[in-house]
């Protein structure tokens, strides 16, 4: 909804919403903004409490009144009990989320998958603005950031099933680094120049510190085809003074 709502803005129409997760729309920087601290699936608070919510929404609509953003407001007060003593401290999102098994997750998978999905909003914008290309991987960005977590957990972990694992391999590092850029270019403000993606990439982000985690392992991988991708086409020459020796 962030990278809605600054789509909305700039065409000259207002936004303001509502926050459930303070950390995440503090990362997107959405227009106007107000973090109330109830569960997920009650931005409103309390059902059945007209009163209250019209507390929250006037906190929401006052947003309004700033004349420029991106503004984040926290709401001062806790949802009341329900009309029956219900509490409601305890999620009531109605979608279930499916669980990776606990022996496939690591530290990587975990780090990722929290990147991507708050990069998410803004690479949904880049399409609309038809600055997003198709992957060549044929896969998710889920599923790429998954083979790209394995191959670094596992020390070199190909992805199985596939007549090309290597060139699979070498099709998910482009897949990752072009959905990445394309969500930071679709953020507002100036465009970042190139240098300036690559540099935020492999500097800053989760994903680029998997690759340049990869890359020795790409250098003493036991498949001469994922060496040869290691040595030519993983990582940038102007981006190897981040390898750890140097």
């Amino acid at each position: 909804m962030s990278a809605v709502g600054h789509y909305l803005e700039q065409h000259g129409i207002p936004t303001a919403g509502i926050s459930l997760v303070r950390e995440n729309t503090a990362a997107m920087r959405p227009p106007r903004a107000l973090w109330v601290p109830f569960p997920l699936g009650r931005p409103f608070g309390t059902p059945h409490a007209p009163d209250f919510q019209r507390e929250v929404l006037r906190a929401l609509l006052a947003l309004f009144e700033r004349p420029s953003g991106p503004v984040l407001e926290d709401f001062p007060d806790d949802a009341p009990p329900g009309p029956d003593g219900e509490e409601t401290d305890a999620l009531v999102c109605p979608v279930s989320f499916p669980q990776m098994p606990q022996e496939l997750i690591s530290e990587w998978h975990v780090r990722l998958a929290e990147e991507q999905a708050a990069l998410a909003p803004w690479h949904a914008l880049a399409e609309q603005q038809g600055r997003a290309a198709e992957g060549v991987s044929a896969l998710s960005i889920q599923e790429a950031l998954a083979v790209l977590a394995n191959f670094v957990a596992e020390d070199g972990a190909l992805p199985a099933g596939l007549a090309e694992p290597a060139r699979t391999l070498r099709n998910v590092a482009e897949d990752v680094r072009g959905w990445y850029a394309a969500a930071i270019t679709a953020q507002p403000g100036p465009k970042p120049s190139p240098v300036a993606v690559a540099d935020w990439f492999w500097g800053e982000t989760a994903a680029g510190a998997a690759l340049l985690a990869a890359y020795p392992i790409c250098l003493a991988h036991v498949d001469p085809l994922v060496r040869r991708i290691g040595e030519t086409q993983w990582l940038p020459r102007a981006q190897r003074h981040r390898l750890p020796e140097n």
